[in-house]
C-alpha cells in the first residue's frame, strides 16, 4: 500500500552533504501520474536523473521500500482483519 504525503511535507534534502546515492521517492503528478526520482532546486528529476518537469506540478510523495520484512502476504493480511474484534 501507498502512503502518500502531500508534497508540503517534503523536505529535500542536503544534496551537498548527501550527495546522489539517497533512494529515490515516489511523487505524484495530477495530470501525468507517479515518477519515481528526486526532488531538486524546484524540478522533479526520474531516477535517473532526468528532467522531469517543475516541481510544483507535483502534488503528493511517498517513500518506497525496498524488499524486507516489511513485505505483506496479502491473503494472510486479509485474513487477519477480516476477524471479528474480541468482544
Amino acid at each position: 500500500m501507498i502512503h502518500w504525503k502531500p508534497v508540503d511535507e517534503y523536505i529535500e534534502p542536503n544534496w551537498l552533504k548527501e550527495g546522489t546515492e539517497l533512494p529515490p521517492q515516489l511523487f505524484w503528478r495530477t495530470k501525468k501520474g507517479a515518477v519515481l526520482g528526486y526532488l531538486r532546486d524546484d524540478e522533479l528529476f526520474d531516477w535517473k536523473w532526468v528532467y522531469v518537469c517543475d516541481a510544483n506540478k507535483v502534488t503528493h510523495f511517498s517513500e518506497v521500500n525496498g524488499p524486507g520484512s516489511n513485505v505483506v502476504d496479502l491473503e494472510t493480511y486479509r485474513a487477519g482483519h477480516d476477524a471479528e474484534p474480541d468482544a
